[in-house]
């Protein structure tokens, strides 16, 4: 049975367009960057939710304190973009390392790996623990015997307030933050709470791939056939590389799996299951699931024009890339049941 396609639709690639001001611009703020901030944002608050639930944690306290986690946004926020560029580079696309280099600088035109931004958070991740870090709890003690209900008259701006301490001057509470630098985060707790939150960031991504019409599918007759061809489409890319033959919207199957389906079974996990007791179990659901899901999904996604011709049709870069994450994320499960549930600290 022959289904009639589906066609693209013609969605402005900038949600929002500054016209030029004093000879400089236009300024267009794309949805691929929007799908990002609001991944981010949206994974950090879900961690931050996260956080404040003792039980999930009980005995133990949280693998991160609330500021722990606005720290982390940061360098994970650089994982992601410089590790999702560098690795969509190296596993894709290395010939434009030396046939136009200052492409690598243009993300905004798409061409992000998920494997690549993995790495690079993994790589933030990994620095991120070795750094000493505020303990919250000896710092609001020391706080406490120095702080003040009101900032004197006429000295409120040397002076910043902490919610339910009381008022420090801005110096002070400085050397009482780097005197109470002693605690360092563990890795795979950070990874599993981090793990909850990352198929926020997946699912917008993948929105964003299909809005910017890239990562499409393999030519279909099924009823969810998509033309990934129209005037929009030409203006920003130059041409329609999908061709006018329908095909599979691969990126809203990612969407879907990667995104709303892994974020279900982590957090299940976590809500349900207390999974956050036992290190490494989150990390690698996700690894697990996230490889799967991968794997499943290439064999609708176009396949890779730069694969070797003897395994072209036979396996695709993100197969490959997904083997290695199953293994290791079936080892992390495997050590998490191994070990002992953790301990009262």
């Amino acid at each position: 049975m022959i289904f009639e396609a589906i066609q693209f639709p013609n969605i402005d690639p900038a949600a929002l367009t500054i016209p030029p001001i004093f000879g400089l611009g236009p300024f267009h703020l794309r949805w691929y960057a929007l799908a990002y901030i609001a991944g981010l944002v949206l994974g950090w608050r879900w961690m931050v939710w996260l956080i404040r639930r003792d039980r999930l944690w009980a005995p133990n306290k949280p693998a991160l304190s609330v500021p722990q986690a606005d720290d982390f946004l940061f360098w994970a926020t650089l994982g992601v973009i410089l590790g999702g560029r560098l690795g969509y580079v190296l596993f894709y696309k290395p010939d434009m390392i030396w046939k136009n280099p200052v492409e690598i600088l243009q993300i905004w035109q798409g061409g992000m790996s998920f494997h690549g931004g993995l790495i690079g958070v993994a790589i933030a991740a990994i620095w991120f623990t070795r750094q000493l870090h505020v303990d919250e709890t000896q710092f609001a003690s020391l706080a406490k015997k120095h702080a003040v209900a009101e900032p004197p008259s006429g000295e409120r701006g040397a002076y910043m307030e902490f919610k339910g301490l009381g008022w420090l001057k801005k110096s002070e509470a400085e050397s009482l933050r780097e005197k109470t630098k002693t605690e360092k985060v563990d890795l795979l707790r950070l990874g599993d709470i981090a793990a909850a939150a990352a198929p926020i960031g997946l699912f917008f991504g993948r929105i964003a791939n299909f809005i910017n019409g890239e990562l499409w599918g393999r030519v279909t007759d099924g009823p969810f056939g998509v033309v990934f061809c129209n005037d929009r489409l030409r203006d920003f890319t130059g041409n329609c590389a999908a061709g006018n033959e329908p095909r599979h919207p691969s990126q809203l199957y990612e969407a879907a799996l990667e995104g709303v389906a892994l974020f279900a079974i982590i957090n299940i996990a976590t809500l349900r299951f207390d999974s956050l007791r036992r290190p490494g179990v989150n990390t690698g659901l996700f690894l697990i699931f996230y490889g799967i899901f991968r794997a499943i999904l290439e064999t609708v996604r176009e396949p890779d024009a730069h694969m070797p011709e003897a395994l072209r049709g036979i396996v695709t870069m993100g197969m490959l890339l997904s083997i290695p994450m199953i293994l290791i994320g079936a080892w992390l499960i495997r050590r998490a049941y191994v070990s002992p549930k953790l301990a009262a600290a």
